[in-house]
């Protein structure tokens, strides 16, 4: 397995840097002279120039795409003085590395970048070992909400170390991570009232009947009350603890139940408030308890189909770009996000857009010592509304590829179609309708929905693959799913009516964004991110090219253009030479935290040829 750890990790630094410096170039079989072809075996090479050594790095592709992710076939050689020279993956990366930075700022260093992709290529090795027997089952057909979350092995197709958790050690990898399909519980604290916060959009509704003497029937008026999530939390857990654990309860019958992550809360123990809580005995640590929840592929989030919720703590471990602490305008974003999808305002636009569905986080709950919240020990909770029948999968795992073959879990979902057609062989026409479907489908449950929202309603989501579940029926796509309110936006000059209705989306959320910076994201985060993903995925199958999927998507922008004929979003996805994307890799060279930096400051931008461009603007714009 360390081989093949090996070439997927160096298949996520080549992707990242050919994408994000632009200093790639591809040779085709015609343009190598024999000792690269012997090397190649005749496949495309991708060129990387290391001119601090004069040199190339050269890259044999088993898959070019025309949006992004290629696949490479073997451990890319260094091309120096017309002689090739193979190197360790540690070597390579170091040396890539040592490229960036000499085209960056010199200042810089790369050690803790190199130290990352080392450590993501470590967890690769382990995690592939660990999952060796189901490599076939997590791109088969039937899947379930958990099976796709625990199935993302790779991880960020387009991230240099999508695998590192600056933070996890020893069996923690193993213990907390969805790749091993581990299982945790949660561990409680029973905290004194006044040093806990917490804030709930959940109803309960009263209903108060006055009888109506003259006609002898009643009459009912409801009020809405807002219970406390800890008072839900405790009812729900006296459900699944043994007798022991409700005697303890019943000694503190005042005391609020506070759930955290086990590591976290192993972490937050040597905090000198825990201690002083502790001594005072204003905190009982009640230990791991509970529901049996799986890490998902947030690593943090977790979820059980037994669980009345999921459940989003802190965790003060770095993943990818990010230490996974959760901040208060993120409880506050989910709550008033809830009672927008439950206003009236949030029925009617969920009546439009019937194919798009929010998966929210309802309610949240935190320490509170000295009028201050301590975000470390922050929970959120997430509804859980999934049934282990349904078949929910998230994008990221549904477009990662076999991990030993050259298919991904299209093929399969295709296969599916086709038997379901009553189709015994297909042709290559029959095969290209099945998959050109399939994505027009996806279009239709997510892209229509959201420009709808976007442009009637002024919202817009951080939809990236890991974000983004579609529902599938019979292997087409029938609903999509948008989770993880840290990136919900709305639109300063397009939402008025929700910004009326709720201004604390603004003053207490902070999820307001001007339309240019919107733009730029969703730009990035459902065409570049999450639709070329797709595309990608789909090309690998063979089934049709990712030009002709380009060409669809096309169509449907210019038909949307037609009905949003002042969009600027749209405009700039057909007409303009480049579009925004997310540096993963300057982002980290850069050491910046997208969770906590000032939003202009939280990840590197860059600009890259725009596959969607079209010649002529055949709808006006102003």
């Amino acid at each position: 397995m360390k081989e093949l750890a090996n070439r997927l990790a160096m298949q996520h630094l080549v992707n990242a840097y050919a994408q994000e410096t632009g200093q790639a170039t591809l040779l085709e079989k015609y343009q190598q002279n024999s000792t690269q072809i012997s090397f190649s075996q005749g496949l495309t090479l991708l060129s990387i120039s290391l001119d601090h050594l004069k040199g190339q790095v050269l890259v044999p592709l088993s898959y070019v795409s025309l949006v992004g992710r290629h696949r490479i076939a073997a451990l890319p050689n260094i091309w120096i003085k017309g002689h090739l020279h193979s190197f360790s993956s540690v070597t390579l990366a170091s040396l890539l590395l040592e490229e960036l930075l000499q085209n960056t700022v010199r200042t810089l260093d790369s050690a803790s970048l190199l130290e990352r992709w080392i450590q993501s290529r470590e967890a690769l090795a382990h995690f592939l070992n660990e999952r060796k027997h189901d490599f076939n089952q997590m791109r088969g057909v039937e899947q379930n909400f958990i099976e796709t979350e625990q199935s993302l092995i790779c991880g960020h197709s387009m991230h240099p170390a999508p695998k590192s958790r600056t933070g996890f050690i020893h069996d923690d990898w193993k213990k907390y991570s969805p790749e091993t399909k581990a299982k945790v519980q949660l561990n409680f604290w029973l905290v004194s009232s006044e040093y806990v916060a917490e804030d709930s959009a959940l109803m309960q509704s009263e209903c108060i009947a006055s009888d109506t003497p003259s006609n002898h029937s009643s009459k009912s008026s409801q009020q809405t009350t807002y219970l406390e999530i800890s008072e839900q939390l405790k009812t729900e857990l006296q459900q699944v603890l043994s007798e022991g654990e409700l005697k303890l309860f019943a000694q503190y019958p005042n005391y609020k139940l506070v759930p955290l992550h086990p590591w976290q809360a192993r972490y937050l123990q040597s905090q000198t408030w825990f201690k002083a809580l502790k001594q005072q005995d204003h905190l009982i640590d009640l230990g791991e308890l509970g529901w049996q929840l799986s890490p998902t592929t947030s690593v943090r989030t977790l979820a059980s189909f037994d669980a009345p919720w999921q459940f989003k703590p802190s965790l003060s471990v770095m993943v990818t770009n990010s230490v996974r602490v959760n901040l208060e305008k993120e409880g506050h974003r989910g709550v008033m996000t809830y009672k927008l999808w439950h206003s009236p305002l949030g029925q009617q636009i969920l009546q439009q857009c019937p194919s798009l569905k929010a998966l929210n986080d309802p309610a949240w709950m935190s320490l509170k010592i000295d009028g201050q919240l301590i975000n470390e020990s922050l929970c959120i909770f997430r509804e859980q509304p999934f049934h282990s029948t349904q078949q929910i999968t998230c994008i990221a795992s549904l477009c990662e590829d076999h991990l030993t073959q050259p298919i991904n879990r299209f093929n399969a979902l295709f296969q599916h179609i086709e038997k379901d057609q009553g189709i015994q062989q297909a042709s290559k026409g029959q095969k290209s309708e099945i998959a050109l479907s399939w994505f027009q489908r996806f279009l239709e449950i997510s892209l229509d929905p959201m420009m709808c929202l976007y442009h009637r309603y002024g919202m817009a989501f951080e939809s990236h693959q890991q974000n983004v579940l579609v529902e599938l029926e019979h292997g087409m796509p029938k609903h999509l799913w948008l989770r993880d309110n840290q990136g919900f936006y709305y639109i300063e000059e397009l939402a008025h009516d929700i910004l009326v209705a709720f201004p604390e989306l603004s003053d207490k959320a902070h999820a307001v964004g001007t339309q240019a910076f919107v733009d730029e994201r969703f730009s990035y985060y459902f065409f570049g991110n999450t639709l070329f993903g797709i595309i990608n995925a789909i090309g690998v199958t063979g089934y049709i090219t990712e030009q002709r999927l380009i060409h669809a998507l096309q169509e449907k922008l210019k038909s949307l253009l037609l009905e949003y004929p002042e969009s600027t979003l749209l405009h700039g996805l057909l007409y303009k030479d480049t579009l925004p994307y997310k540096g993963n890799l300057l982002t980290r060279l850069y050491e910046l935290d997208e969770l906590t930096a000032p939003v202009s400051e939280q990840s590197v931008y860059i600009q890259l040829a725009n596959p969607l461009q079209i010649q002529h603007q055949d709808v006006a714009y102003a």
